[in-house]
């Protein structure tokens, strides 16, 4: 009997394994993992939060300089462009050029990992805003936390699946990764690239949206290792598991709150204020990521010594894991 009880304690936990891991030692996410850092994040948001980039508002030198940053990296890193209309379709660019209401010119920065096989047809897509404020009446809005941080953790997601890729491991799902611009105008790079994806909505297995994931100050309970993740009451079960197990499985200790704050009425206002709303709106499982609004958000003190590095890096180490099972199933 201890020996079967042993057998069947072993089957359970095979099956409870997120699907991904049963490949870990073919493909070692652990080595990937590794590979993001502090300093890998610290230096991503201490240029984009630059006094030189003016605080990156849409359509000022600063905006574009940060453009030209996000375009270098995807191409550093092996991503492809995409085709905007037509993810398969040849594209030379990663920028998708729009116009705001108001005029200003923004410009979205997508790239994509294809899935091994071209038949695979389902999408991911990992999302965050890099436009800010800017200077207003002089005063420089550096913008470290909202949404350099997002930014800073898409771009080292970003490198990672590129390393994965170039390496030769199959992904079964196809990833993209999008900069949006002009946040702060109406969040109009959102709603262009939500209208032109042209991917059916059942293929798109998740959109993950990066805001504000840098600090450590408004912590849902005692533990400073936390992350709040709104929109899961309208996702499939399998991806709150997929957080949940891989949290636990790789040891990143994070404290994972869906409630934000226990407050459904101010959760459903802050999701609707970021740019998965778009996305969500087109049936497409959808879900925001973000350490919350603190004190320093919206104003000239939001600058990278606010940031909680060791933490930031927990953080971007857990969604690589996650996203790792997501794209393995």
């Amino acid at each position: 009997m201890p020996r079967l009880s042993l057998i069947v304690s072993c089957i359970s936990l095979i099956l409870w394994l997120p699907s991904g891991l049963l490949q870990a030692q073919i493909t070692s996410p652990e080595k990937y993992a590794g590979t993001v850092t502090a300093e890998e994040l610290d230096y991503h948001i201490r240029y984009l939060a630059d006094s030189l980039l003016q605080g990156r508002e849409t359509g000022t030198p600063g905006g574009s300089q940060a453009t030209q940053y996000i375009n270098n990296k995807f191409k550093e890193y092996g991503l492809r462009p995409l085709g905007t209309a037509n993810p398969q379709r040849y594209n030379t660019s990663y920028i998708q050029g729009f116009v705001c209401p108001t005029g200003q010119r923004g410009r979205n920065v997508i790239g994509w990992i294809p899935a091994t096989q071209r038949e695979n047809n389902e999408y991911i897509i990992i999302s965050a805003h890099y436009d800010h404020l800017g200077v207003i009446e002089g005063v420089l809005y550096p913008g470290a936390d909202s949404n350099a941080s997002g930014v800073a953790v898409l771009l080292s997601l970003a490198r990672t699946f590129g390393a994965v890729m170039n390496d030769g491991y199959g992904l079964r799902r196809n990833l993209i990764f999008v900069a949006y611009d002009a946040k702060e105008f109406s969040m109009t790079g959102a709603r262009i690239f939500a209208l032109s994806l042209g991917i059916p909505a059942g293929q798109i297995v998740l959109n993950l949206n990066l805001d504000q994931m840098g600090t450590t100050l408004a912590p849902p309970g005692n533990s400073q290792n936390y992350m709040l993740i709104l929109g899961a009451e309208n996702v499939p079960d399998h991806i709150i598991r997929s957080m949940n197990n891989t949290n636990a499985y790789y040891n990143t200790k994070l404290e994972l709150d869906y409630s934000f704050y226990q407050s459904p009425e101010f959760a459903e206002i802050f999701f609707t204020m970021t740019e998965q709303n778009f996305l969500s709106l087109q049936n497409i499982p959808s879900l925001l990521v973000t350490s919350g609004v603190n004190d320093h958000t919206y104003k000239p003190r939001d600058i990278p010594d606010i940031i909680n590095l060791p933490v930031l890096e927990l953080r971007t180490q857990w969604l690589f894991f996650f996203l790792w099972d997501l794209v393995q199933r």
